[in-house]
């Protein structure tokens, strides 16, 4: 059984080692993402002056005036005075392609303050981050194979966490006393051995939160194709709203941006919520609203959402953060388990540094792999020496 777990630890790491460099790596940077992106570009997320914002309707109507082709899918508010509102936007009627899609407003005046394609390759400070975050979630692939594969290689990642684990445990005895050294850095080591060590006692330290993480990533990535469904087979789970199939044509949407949130806010006055609202989008093709209720890297459960009938207003769904079903409650973890916000900025912090030790464990994985490949075929071609000699001289007394 070692034996196979050996073989499966070594070829499952190598194969998984480079993505989980580039993903430990730009991880530890979208922990900050929002932050960083302001530092970066504060034209576009800070405004000089303060004071009353448009409603949502009119906000709209200011960013589809100042460019008729748009159309808006979701509206971001700001969440402390002195930053700006964003919309993400598209093409109306998708038959001109946009050379951006997210812009960012002065909530007050509804100007356009900048614009920017989200994502796009780009190392100007700009486009850096929102680069990183989707070289991050799905190596910047087109279309679900991007997010396809990163949940592969998140799937493998947790199977490999356990391979890990089961051999850092010792075969003789005594058990803790040897199995103590697997948790120690031994300290004047040489390089090899440092790696080892490094590549052993981290793994086992941060074992859980590379599981969580390893889990997560498998439900943002794999959330309809795997988590999903295995979840709702071993827990209770509510059906969700994204689940129903799109009608063949898309709804008419009624209700304006101010009459959903106005629903929105009073269900939520209802269920005694007291945070702020943080976003709305339109769901065009299915015919409803989102309205997300939530502080920014809020600790816990994460926001939560109530989804509005664009056609006569009433609610269809709530997503309580925290609340549902055993199932419900765990699918609402994942995202806040993934980026940190769980156990607010301590989380963030934590999640920022695996990443670099998820970097770490992968690199000093496939230098151990290296050196003990270099030190096996050395042994090999010390072992053909000898029998290459005996066979010479064995051919020079024939002769």
């Amino acid at each position: 059984m070692r034996a196979l777990l050996v073989i499966l630890h070594r070829y499952v790491g190598l194969a998984i080692a480079g993505f989980l460099v580039i993903a430990g790596l730009t991880g530890s940077i979208v922990a900050f993402q929002s932050e960083l992106d302001a530092w970066l570009n504060p034209s576009l997320f800070h405004i000089e002056r303060t004071g009353q914002s448009l409603s949502p309707s009119r906000l709209a109507k200011a960013i589809e005036h100042a460019d008729p082709a748009v159309e808006i899918f979701t509206l971001v508010f700001p969440s402390a005075p002195g930053e700006s509102a964003q919309a993400f936007v598209g093409s109306r009627g998708g038959d001109t392609a946009l050379a951006y899609d997210q812009l960012f407003v002065d909530p007050g005046t509804g100007a356009i303050l900048g614009r920017r394609m989200n994502g796009v390759f780009g190392l100007d400070r700009l486009r850096l981050i929102p680069f990183l975050y989707r070289l991050h979630s799905s190596l910047t692939m087109p279309g679900n194979w991007g997010a396809w594969l990163m949940g592969g290689i998140a799937l493998a990642w947790m199977f490999d966490c356990f391979a890990g684990f089961a051999l850092t445990l010792p075969r003789g005895r005594p058990f803790w006393k040897k199995w103590k050294l697997a948790w120690t850095i031994k300290r004047g080591a040489g390089p090899y051995r440092l790696n080892l060590d490094l590549h052993r006692a981290c793994g086992l330290w941060l074992l859980a939160i590379l599981f969580l993480l390893a889990l997560s990533g498998v439900s943002l990535n794999l959330n309809s194709e795997l988590f999903r469904p295995v979840l709702s087979a071993l827990l209770p789970t509510s059906p969700r709203i994204w689940d129903q199939p799109a009608p063949p044509t898309a709804p008419p949407m009624t209700l304006d941006w101010n009459d959903a949130l106005a629903k929105a806010k009073g269900e939520a006055a209802r269920r005694h919520w007291d945070h702020p609202v943080a976003m709305i989008y339109a769901a065009r093709a299915q015919g409803f609203y989102g309205i997300r209720f939530g502080r920014p890297h809020q600790a816990g459960f994460g926001a939560s959402t109530i989804f509005v009938s664009a056609a006569d207003g009433h609610i269809l769904s709530v997503e309580e953060a925290g609340a549902g079903k055993a199932g419900d409650m765990i699918a609402g973890l994942m995202l806040p388990v993934h980026s940190g916000q769980v156990a607010g900025l301590p989380g963030r912090i934590l999640i920022c540094v695996t990443g670099l030790v998820v970097a770490m464990l992968s690199i000093t994985g496939v230098y151990i792999w290296w050196r003990k490949r270099a030190s096996r075929s050395s042994r090999r071609r010390a072992n053909r020496r000898p029998a290459a000699i005996a066979r010479s001289g064995a051919l020079d007394a024939a002769q």
